[in-house]
Formats: structure tokens, sequence, C-alpha cells
């Protein structure tokens, strides 16, 4: 601060009224609440008032004739004081604040004053020095400043997002949570935003207005707006109106919180509610038609011993079956979905299964989608059967295949574990697994509408048209690993890709299940598709059963001609290209096999397939896909 002012001293006034001005002056400067002094061109303390002694603890006799460096020190003196005392003798105010030591009180923040003194005429010879103690006022200041920076901090660092605005909705202030969910990356930009340019009706904003300058405090609920990438997001939001220091300017403070997990959950809990209220519904449909299926497949075999073989009769009745089959398959996989089919589960390898999936998919997938794989912590172990297991992983790449058919695109598989503890939110379970086998099926198809992602477990539920789709297959992919006590997730954008996560808990070693503890009946196994033959075998071996391996028609033959290793039980699946139908059947008369066989099919026989069926040799019939209880319960009516 700079002025001009000089402070002029009177000339000297003879006899009494000289000392009785005196009396007065220095009276008046010694009862001042300031620390007055006056210091020369040599930086000398030439008078100082009781106020300055009594507030560095000092005498009169004691400062005066000090300079300012013997008081203050040396490195103190030229630092802060020197340069402004310069300043005040070529005449200007000098006014400043610093912090100084003080004997007995330490450091304090003052006020100094400096005004430049004229005697009689001479020109300035002396300063007058006026000192202020503010170190309280400076303390509630840096207090204060240090508050503010706390709530700034707090309020950078809140995961909620707050903003002020004006009543016409121009953005005063927004904090960096509010940024971040509304993805604006230019803090700049937001200071220049309006508020009612992220509501979908600008209507929706000047209601909220409205209801704020009338109520004060108002908790709107949950609204949808759009982010700075003009998405929809769904938020919680509540208003305040605020005023200024001078209760003139009036502020609407909006807190605004990320609602999209809180929405999501709530869809998942309903979406649990209705799978499983259809779930019930639906298994008990296919008990009741099951028991229909029965009466019929019983029926059918009665009549089927009353007829002769190769009669006409004969064979429609063995179409009869083979429908009853089919339903009896379909009817299966919606109790799989309602979880009315427990599973056999045996310690399983997921990196083995997966593999043995990708190698099924590869020979199959079109030359515009590429399958992009990765493995972390591949060695681990889930509770499971494997052919349930393969037959989720096919569902799901499947799908994902299909979605990307159009215009091609990328399959990218990835599988880890990971701790339970961190996936608690995602799967919003109280009690979760310590380690997850976390899978991730992506692909860049399509895409799906929200509409349709909150039904796509749903069973008949497809979006494919009529006949190339039963709308099962993700069905039974959520009634297997529920089962599993696993859990599926799924996100999708429409035109950008879906990704489904599975989460299946890692299998400990004391709740592995001990195997099948048969009489190591030997089996011979007539493999079909190699990747599902893979799975059934290896749940096969795994429940204690020893495999014999057949893959043409002379082995076939060696098989079941020789009296060692003979067979106690034949499993033939008919897509097996080496060995046909034909062949297995002629094979079998010729040798006069007396050995059981469990015969493998698809959903539709063909005609060799049926003859085969209607020849007597075969105890059981199974339909793929086929889950390891199945084939345990048909190995054991054969024996």
């Amino acid at each position: 601060m700079k002025s001009n002012k000089k402070v002029q001293l009177a000339g000297p006034k003879k006899g009494k009224s000289i000392e009785q001005d005196r009396e007065i002056s220095e009276s008046i400067i010694n009862h001042s609440r300031s620390m007055i002094s006056v210091i020369n061109r040599d930086y000398i303390y030439e008078k100082v008032n009781l106020a300055f002694c009594n507030a560095h603890n000092i005498s009169v006799d004691q400062i005066l004739g000090k300079s300012l460096s013997d008081i203050w020190g040396t490195q103190t003196f030229c630092d802060f004081i020197k340069s402004n005392i310069d300043r005040c003798f070529s005449g200007e105010t000098i006014k400043y604040e610093a912090a100084f030591n003080t004997p007995g009180s330490g450091e304090r923040f003052f006020e100094v004053t400096f005004r430049p003194l004229v005697v009689r005429g001479e020109g300035i010879t002396h300063l007058l020095a006026e000192t202020f103690d503010i170190h309280e006022t400076k303390q509630k200041e840096l207090k204060i400043k240090e508050k503010e920076e706390e709530l700034i901090k707090r309020e950078t660092n809140l995961p909620i997002g707050i903003v002020r605005c004006l009543p016409d909705g121009s953005i005063v202030h927004a904090n960096r949570s509010f940024l971040d969910i509304m993805e604006c990356y230019d803090e700049n930009s937001i200071n220049k935003a309006n508020f009612r340019t992220f509501y979908p009706q600008d209507f929706l904003f000047d209601i909220q207005c409205e209801q704020l300058l009338e109520k004060h405090i108002v908790n709107f609920g949950r609204i949808t707006l759009h982010d700075c990438l003009g998405k929809e997001i769904s938020c919680r939001i509540s208003g305040f109106l605020a005023f200024d220091s001078t209760d003139t300017k009036s502020y609407l403070d909006f807190v605004v919180e990320d609602a999209s997990r809180e929405l999501m959950l709530e869809n998942r809990l309903i979406q649990a509610h209705n799978l499983e209220t259809i779930g019930a519904l639906a298994g008990g449909i296919a008990h009741d038609f099951n028991n229909i299926l029965s009466t019929i497949s019983g029926y059918s075999e009665l009549l089927m011993e009353d007829l002769p073989q190769n009669s006409d009769n004969s064979e429609k009745v063995a179409k009869i079956q083979s429908a009853v089959l089919r339903a009896k398959s379909i009817t299966n996989q919606i109790l799989t979905f309602s979880r009315q089919v427990e599973q056999d589960k045996i310690a399983v390898s997921v990196e083995e299964v997966l593999k043995e999936t990708l190698g099924f998919i590869k020979s199959s997938i079109p030359e515009n989608i590429e399958l992009q794989s990765r493995f972390i912590q591949p060695d681990v172990k889930v509770l499971a059967d494997p052919t349930q297991l393969f037959r989720v992983f096919i569902n799901l790449m499947t799908n994902a295949i299909q979605a990307m058919e159009e215009k091609g695109g990328i399959l990218s598989v990835r599988m880890e574990v990971i701790d339970g503890r961190l996936v608690k939110d995602q799967l919003n379970k109280d009690i979760v697994a310590d380690e997850y086998v976390f899978l991730s099926f992506k692909d860049t198809g399509q895409g799906m509408e929200p509409s349709v992602l909150r039904r796509i477990f749903e069973p008949f539920f497809t979006t494919r048209e009529i006949g190339k789709g039963t709308g099962l297959g993700l069905s039974v992919t959520y009634g297997i690993i529920s089962e599993m006590e696993g859990e599926i997730l799924v996100s999708s954008k429409k035109n950008e890709g879906s990704e489904f996560f599975v989460y299946l808990p890692v299998a400990r070693q004391d709740t592995v299940p001990e195997s099948f503890n048969g009489s190591k009946k030997k089996i011979l196994f007539i493999a079909g598709n190699k990747h599902e033959s893979r799975m059934l075998s290896m749940a096969l071996e795994n429940t204690g059963f020893d495999l014999m391996y057949v893959s043409d028609r002379q082995k076939f033959v060696n098989a079941i001609s020789g009296d060692v290793n003979h067979p106690d039980l034949i499993i033939y699946m008919t897509d097996s290209g080496q060995v046909k139908p034909e062949d297995f059947m002629n094979i079998y008369l010729q040798k006069n096999a007396e050995t059981p066989c469990i015969i493998v099919t698809g959903q539709n026989c063909s005609i060799f397939e049926e003859k085969l069926l209607n020849s007597g040799i075969m105890k059981q019939h199974l339909v793929k896909p086929v889950s390891l209880k199945e084939i345990k319960n048909a190995i054991q009516i054969s024996f």
C-alpha cells in the first residue's frame, strides 16, 4: 500500500505549554493499544511506547538506542524489514503483514505500518512504525482456510456428485465426482454448461426448480439423465435452496448419485424372482408331462413286443418311441433350468473342459470370426458334471458366434481365479466362496436391447427365427450354473456386443466327492464327436469305470470277439462315423454278442438308427446332450 502522506512535526513551543503538550502526547502514545515506535535513518529505535515494551517483554531502556537488527535478528531485518523501511524513507507509507519471533511469546503475526516523519522542514529524518498484534485474527483465518481446504478435499473425494447452479440452470460449480458420473472430461466447459441440458426434458428441471423455491429441500428420487456423451444414466437426485452471505442471491444445490448399480441389482432381483416363478411353473408342467410321456413310452414298448420286428407297424411304434425320447429331452432341459434335476458332480479341470470346447468351436467357426482365448491361473478345479459344463461353454460361445455371423467380429474367452471377497458386491451375496473361477465370453456382435436383456434366461425365449432355436440354451445354462452354486451375469449394448460373466466356486480338497466305487466294470466306448465324447469319457473314468476305446469297424469286431478283456457294457454314440449303425447291428448279430448296449443319438434319428433301436440290441437309448447322471443311471440299469 502506497501513500505520499508525511507526518509534519510542529515547531517548538515555549515554556509550560511545550511541557504539557509533551506529557499529553506521551500519554496518548503510551495508552495506545497499538505498538508505536520512532526509527531514525540509521535503523535505531529513538522512541517506543508502553504497548511496544509490554508486547516484547522488555523495558524502554533495553530498546532505546538499539538497532532493529539487534532486536529482531539480522536475518529477519534483512529479509522482511529493511526494504520496507528504505521505501518509507523515500516518502511512501508502507503497510504489510509478517510473522516475528517475540521474546516470551514465540512467533506471532503483526500488521506493520511505516509512515515517513518530517521534522521542522528538514526532510524525512525518521519514520513512525505502528504495529498491531493480529495473531489471534490470523490464526482464525488460517483455521477457516484449513476448514475450507478440508471441505474442498472432502467434496472432491466424495463418491457423490455435487452441483451448484443458478435458478436458470447455469452451473456455478461441480465437483470431481459429478464430472466422473456424467463422463465430463473438460472441467472448464462444465462451468459454461447448463444443468437443465442433462435432463431428457427441460420441463423436469423447471418443475424441480419450482419445488425447491417453495420447499427449500426436496428429494427427487431416481431420475434418468443424459451424460456428456449422450448416454442415459439413472441417478438419484436431491436438491437444496442456498443463499449467499448477504441473503440476496439464491443458488440451487443438487446432490447427484449414480444409481446404475442400484437399478441393476433391482433388475437382477426382479429377474431372479421371475425366473424362480417360471421355473416352478415350468418344472411342475415338465413333471406332469414326463408322467404322460412315461405312459406313452410304456404302452409303446408293450406294443412293440407284440409286433413283428420288420413290420410297418413296428417302425411306426419306433417313431413314437423316438418322439417320446425327444420330448423327454426337452422336459429334462426345463427341469435343469428349474433346478429340479440334480447333477452328479466330480472335481473337474475347468481349463480342460474349456479347451475341449474351444477345439470343438474352432472346427465350425466362420472365417469372418476371430477366436481369442486367455488363461490366467489355469490349473483349477470345480465341482461339476463335465458334460454339463461343456454344454454351458458351448451354449455361450454358440450364442456369441450367432450374434456376429452377419458382420463377423471377435469372440474373446478369458479365464482366471479371483478372490470371493472382491466380487461380493457384483454377485450381490452376503456369503460367497473363498475363490471363484471367473470366465468371460465377450463378442463384438449386434448386442441386445434392455427389453431383450431382461428375458434372455427365460425358457423358450429367443430372438431367432422360428425353427432356428428352441430358446432353451441360455435357460439351461442358467440352471446348470445355479446348480453349481455359481452365478452368470451379462452386460450388453446395442450394436456394441455382449459379454457374459460366469463365476464358479473353486473346489476345495475337503469338498471333493469320492469317486463312484464300482467293481471296475469294463465299458467299450465307441466315440462319436471327439469333444463331446471326451467329456463323457472323462466323466466316466472319474467315476470309477474302466474304458476301452474303439474308433473303427475292425477294432469293434476284435473287441467283442475275444474272451480276454471282454467288455461288460457297450456305449455307442451313433455320430461315430467310423462305425455306422448298420455295421454295428450286423457285427453284433453275426458275433451273437450278448453284451448289454447303450445307444446315444441326436434329437432326430436316421433310418438306420431307428432300425438299430428296433433290433432289440439296445438296453437303453439316450438323446444328446447327455449328463453324467443320465449315463450312470443307464449303466446301472443295463447291468
